[in-house]
């Protein structure tokens, strides 16, 4: 068993290797014929995007038996944290390994102005800090007398044990899922401590809703600077962010990093 998940493993990276290879050729090979076809970018970019997305959700499958696996932590919950960690991911390294490629005809990597390096940095420092804060309540053993106790799952009786003790479905104050197969969408709204599990979470509603307009904004930008560069043949450069983007991005992350450090009670 482990030589065979060893062999997928492996499988995986020959596979995603072999996709990001063959959409860089496709690419090189655009790069130095100025066709003027607008629309030639935006599929290579696609096809890039599909590849590494792809990868990650095979990867996910491999770890937790799930496809959206690589959404699953540790407490086997879909993370908030790591969502909108890999949508920034896919995002923006899927755009700048495209405008790599394609600028190698122009001789120079595409630009990428200070606000957005500020864009990785706040994406992936909450993610780290996230963790950590994860890890300080599962280590966190005190007594919490109001926690919640779990929901009855339909169709599974639940036992005296778990009815009466709130702390079957926790670890420290972390609230926490028996397996993967538990993880849902659901985790991503509701509170993630013993306290607030069956409680909307509305820093963490917040931060779902600012990520993906942010997200969303920043596609439509990319997808007009990969039409503009494919259009008038030159180089590309990865659209500049502006104050109020990163400010949105900034407070969004630093209000949910806090009410996820506060203690419940």
């Amino acid at each position: 068993m482990a030589r065979m998940k060893a062999w997928s493993w492996g499988l995986l990276t020959l596979v995603g290797a072999a996709l990001l290879a063959a959409c860089s050729a496709w690419i090189a090979s655009e790069s130095y014929v100025p066709s003027g076809t607008a629309t030639i970018l935006l599929w290579q970019w696609g096809a890039v995007l599909l590849s590494m997305l792809i990868m990650a959700t095979w990867a996910g499958y491999l770890a937790n038996g799930r496809w959206i696996g690589v959404l699953i932590d540790e407490r086997n919950r879909i993370s908030l944290a790591r969502l909108q960690w890999l949508l920034w991911f896919l995002l923006l390294f899927s755009a700048y390994f495209t405008g790599a490629v394609w600028d190698t005809a122009f001789g120079d990597l595409p630009v990428v102005e200070t606000n957005l390096f500020m864009v990785i940095g706040i994406t992936t420092g909450s993610a780290v800090i996230s963790n950590v804060v994860v890890q300080n309540k599962k280590a966190d053993t005190s007594p919490t007398p109001n926690a919640v106790p779990p929901a009855p799952t339909p169709g599974v009786p639940m036992t005296a044990a778990t009815a009466v003790d709130p702390g079957a479905h926790r670890m420290g104050k972390a609230d926490v899922n028996a397996s993967p197969a538990d993880a849902s969408f659901e985790d991503l709204y509701l509170g993630e401590d013993a306290t607030n599990r069956q409680s909307v979470d509305a820093s963490r509603l917040q931060k779902l809703i600012i990520t993906f307009l942010l997200v969303t904004v920043y596609f439509e930008m990319l997808w007009s600077a990969f039409v503009d560069a494919s259009a008038t043949y030159h180089a590309f450069s990865m659209p500049i962010v502006g104050t109020n983007f990163l400010g949105m991005l900034g407070a969004s992350h630093a209000a949910y990093l806090i009410a996820k450090a506060s203690p419940k009670q």
